[in-house]
């Protein structure tokens, strides 16, 4: 990944291995990320890992994003790309690391990496930024919840 965009972390209290396996359930996204409606799995051969590839169906009715794993290190670290998306991004990457802080306790750090759709909206930016980072907080909050209540 080129130098990222936009860096948040969060603290789980939960084990690695159920942190990791949240993330892992490639199609099961929609558990906890409020904006997505629903997940499809393109790639029945190959739902998890390298090359596996799914469809979020976004809650405002009018988005979707198409993302395809490109990194996979078990328990260690989950790279995403955006393959296809209607929202106004010509490309992004994101980089979920995972640490253990012991032995009920992980650290999730997500780097997020893009390049926006045409020239005006790359002035447009640093708003872009602010509001991304605000999201993908949330998102993680989002996760914490989900895992710590299950």
């Amino acid at each position: 990944m080129k130098r990222p965009d936009i860096v948040v972390s969060q603290d789980v209290a939960a084990p690695l291995e159920a942190v990791w396996e949240s993330w892992a359930d490639f199609g099961g996204i929609y558990k906890f990320h409020e904006d997505v409606k629903m997940t499809t799995i393109l790639t029945q051969a190959t739902p998890r890992g390298v090359g596996a590839v799914r469809l979020c169906e976004l809650t405002d009715g009018k988005n979707e994003i198409e993302e395809r794993i490109v990194e996979w290190e078990p328990m260690r670290k989950l790279g995403v790309e955006f393959k296809r998306t209607s929202l106004p991004i010509a490309q992004a990457q994101a980089d979920f690391l995972f640490e253990p802080l012991g032995t009920d306790q992980t650290r999730i750090k997500m780097q997020f990496s893009f390049t926006p759709r045409g020239l005006l909206l790359r002035f447009m930016k640093p708003a872009m930024k602010r509001k991304m980072q605000s999201g993908f907080e949330q998102l993680l909050l989002s996760n914490k919840r989900f895992i710590e209540d299950e």
